[in-house]
C-alpha cells in the first residue's frame, strides 16, 4: 500500500490562514486513511510547530535556496525518500498540504492502477497551457520518483516550471498515465490567490 507525504511550509506570510488550511487538509486526508499504509507529514520551512506535533511529523534540514519553490519542494522531497527507508517500489501518494482532499476518486485510482503504473499524474491543461502536470496531489513509485527528481536542473537560475520537467521526463516511461481529475481543491499561491477544482 502507498506511503502519502503531505508538503507543508510554514512561513509567516499568511501564517494563520495557511495553518489552518493545513489542519483542514491533514485532517480530510486521515480519513481516506484505508487508501495507504502510513503517511508523513514533510515540513519545509519551519524547525518546530506545535501543531504539527499529533501528526507524524518530519522537518526537512533542506534549506529552500531557490527562488523556484518547486525546485525547494523537490529537493526536500528527495532528502526524505533518500532516507526514509522505502525500497524502490514502494508506492507513494504527494499532497501539497493547502490543498483540500474532496473525495477519494485519486486514492481509488492509485489503488487500482499502483501494481500495474509506476507514476499517475493530471495533466494541467484544465487550468494552464497543458505544458507540464499538477504537482499538487500525485502517484509515483519511490525509485521513479528519485530519478525523475534527478532529471531537473537545480542550476540557480532555472525559472523553468517544475510542472513541466516532470511531464517531459515521465511521458516517455510505459508504466505512466494520465487520469482525468484529481478531486481536490487547489488553493494556489501565497495566500490563496488562485482556487480552483480539479
Amino acid at each position: 500500500m502507498p506511503h502519502l507525504i503531505i508538503t507543508t511550509a510554514n512561513i509567516q506570510d499568511s501564517y494563520e490562514s495557511r495553518k489552518e488550511q493545513y489542519i483542514e487538509s491533514i485532517e480530510a486526508c486521515l480519513k481516506y486513511r484505508h487508501f495507504f499504509h502510513s503517511y508523513t507529514i514533510l515540513e519545509c520551512v519551519s524547525e518546530k510547530e506545535d501543531y504539527l506535533n499529533k501528526y507524524n511529523t518530519v522537518y526537512s534540514t533542506e534549506g529552500n535556496v531557490h527562488a523556484n519553490k518547486g525546485l525547494n519542494e523537490m529537493k526536500h522531497l528527495r532528502s526524505f525518500l533518500n532516507q526514509a527507508g522505502f525500497d524502490d517500489h514502494q508506492p507513494i501518494i504527494k499532497l501539497s498540504g493547502k490543498y483540500l482532499v474532496e473525495d477519494d476518486y485519486f486514492f481509488k485510482s492509485v489503488q487500482a492502477l499502483w501494481k500495474k503504473y509506476d507514476s499517475i499524474f493530471k495533466n494541467d491543461n484544465d487550468v494552464f497551457e497543458g505544458k507540464g502536470y499538477h504537482t499538487f496531489f500525485y502517484y509515483m513509485k519511490k525509485g521513479l520518483f528519485i530519478n525523475t527528481i534527478d532529471s531537473i536542473d537545480f542550476s540557480a537560475g532555472n525559472d523553468r516550471p517544475i510542472e513541466w520537467d516532470l511531464k517531459d521526463y515521465l511521458l516517455v516511461n510505459e508504466k505512466h498515465i494520465e487520469i482525468d481529475r484529481l478531486g481536490v481543491l487547489a488553493r494556489q499561491g501565497t495566500n490563496s490567490e488562485k482556487i480552483f477544482r480539479c
